[in-house]
């Protein structure tokens, strides 16, 4: 039996027997993870006919696959949000419908994710002001995507700019410096920020 971590309570599941009569008058849900960013993921699915009469959802989601710990109950809509999720770890959702008489359907379809975590070799660097070419390395999980932005146009991506997924290399680029004051420039790469100094020239009139 299924338990909600939440309230400690334990989730009421229909027979055997109930739940072949609700497969036969229910429709199949399909649930999508419509988005998923860092420790939250935004789960959607279409609703059902109305003449199921559906008067609600409820959503589950746990670490094991059909082995869900924690159940959130929606009423009115076909589109939830998940926060607090752990980084690093699998997921698994699925949803029930129900209706009026109480009854409750069988799992939707399962969905899978994985919470991404994202490291970087070094934080930052620096770079004198004739510029430079270096390589960042990236470390997060072999599911997990990610891609590389440049906020300056004299920092650029010379390599890595596509999307990635898992461990991987980005090459960069710092053009020469022509002021006499240091300037700072960010590379986003995945949900990290990478941090480049570059200093003054020394050779400005």
């Amino acid at each position: 039996m299924l338990h909600s971590k939440a309230n400690n309570k334990p989730i009421k599941r229909s027979t055997t027997q109930t739940i072949f009569f609700i497969i036969l008058i229910f429709s199949a849900i399909t649930v999508s993870a419509h988005y998923a960013h860092g420790t939250s993921v935004t789960l959607a699915w279409d609703p059902n006919s109305p003449v199921e009469n559906v008067v609600g959802y409820r959503l589950y989601y746990g670490n094991e696959s059909r082995n869900y710990g924690f159940m959130v109950e929606i009423v009115g809509e076909t589109l939830k949000k998940i926060s607090g999720l752990k980084k690093g770890q699998n997921y698994y959702f699925a949803v029930t419908a129900l209706n009026g008489a109480g009854q409750e359907s069988d799992f939707s379809d399962e969905v899978a994710i994985t919470t991404c975590t994202y490291n970087l070799f070094k934080k930052k660097r620096v770079f004198n002001a004739t510029g430079g070419v270096k390589k960042i390395r990236v470390r997060t999980q072999p599911q997990c995507e990610w891609s590389v932005q440049s906020d300056q146009s004299w920092l650029r991506i010379m390599e890595g700019d596509e999307v990635h997924a898992g461990k991987g290399f980005i090459t960069y680029s710092i053009d020469p410096n022509p002021d006499p004051e240091k300037r700072i420039a960010y590379l986003m790469i995945g949900e990290k920020r990478f941090k480049v100094i570059q200093k003054g020239s020394t050779l400005y009139e």
